[in-house]
């Protein structure tokens, strides 16, 4: 699938009347089994760009280009629109212009750029921090000069519920829409009243993600506007612990986790397209 389509794809969910689930997708073999299990957006959120490339927490010591590389495997092994956390841009306002320049050559359909004082500063503790509204506004204003492609989805995002209050985070989403960006994400929903109160505050389409069983319903998240929901990245943690099963039974402590067949196997890594490759140019 072209870029541009993926791209459409995204658009027609923010567009659309339905809350979608998004899959989580880390590198070219998950975001293929997000294609064969007919995952309509992918999200790559910093902390698996962390985790899948350095094996390190979200503490923002991933750089743009090793994001950009780990993106672009993703994307062009699958047909899935892939939403990626692009965290604060990388810097300041001109950083955020290249993290979009990168990662919309990259081919992601969607990105956020967040209002987070990253990375964390000195002696601020473990509490984080917001950067200014006129900051994170001047940020979105360069995310939304840099793209080319108009179908490229900018996303504004903050943190301000978690971190300060709901007023000041619907304060700051009404400041990213008067921007010009195309939907606001908002992690770490605790209920339905918070997300009542979001949708009410604010005119875009909504990306949520980490809320608890409150907000499962689809139906419910539907009808306040979210178009894109993620429930965390239990995939990434599913794999991490049959990865160690299956290593630790291999040296003979401990049962083999279920492992993919044949089939499966030689479908993500398109073994039938490779073997038709070299029967016919070698």
């Amino acid at each position: 699938m072209k870029t541009v389509d993926k791209r459409q794809k995204f658009r027609a969910v923010l567009a659309g009347g339905r809350a979608v689930r998004a899959g989580s997708v880390w590198d070219p073999v998950s975001a293929r089994l997000a294609d064969r299990l007919g995952i309509e957006v992918g999200l790559m959120g910093g902390s698996l760009g962390s985790f899948a490339v350095l094996g390190v927490p979200d503490v923002i010591v991933l750089t743009l280009s090793e994001l950009a590389d780990q993106v672009r495997r993703a994307c062009r092994a699958s047909s899935v629109a892939l939403l990626v956390d692009a965290d604060h841009g990388y810097g300041n306002s001109l950083n955020v212009m290249r993290t979009v320049e990168e990662l919309e050559h990259a081919g992601v359909a969607a990105l956020t750029i967040e209002d987070t004082l990253l990375p964390r500063a000195f002696g601020a503790g473990d509490k984080p921090q917001l950067t200014p509204v006129a900051e994170g506004v001047a940020k979105m204003r360069a995310a939304l000069a840099a793209r080319r492609d108009p179908a490229l989805a900018i996303v504004g995002r903050t943190s301000a519920s978690q971190i300060t209050d709901v007023d000041d985070a619907i304060q700051r989403l009404n400041a990213y829409e008067a921007a010009g960006v195309d939907a606001l994400m908002i992690p770490g929903v605790k209920s339905r009243t918070e997300l009542d109160r979001l949708s009410a505050g604010t005119k875009l389409p909504l990306v949520i993600g980490g809320g608890g069983p409150e907000l499962s319903d689809i139906d419910y998240l539907a009808s306040r506007r979210v178009r894109v929901f993620s429930a965390g990245h239990q995939a990434f943690a599913a794999s991490v612990q049959a990865i160690h099963d299956a290593l630790r039974a291999a040296q003979g402590a401990g049962a083999m986790p279920p492992l993919a067949g044949k089939e499966l196997t030689d479908w993500v890594t398109q073994a039938g397209d490779y073997e038709l490759r070299a029967r016919n140019f070698l």
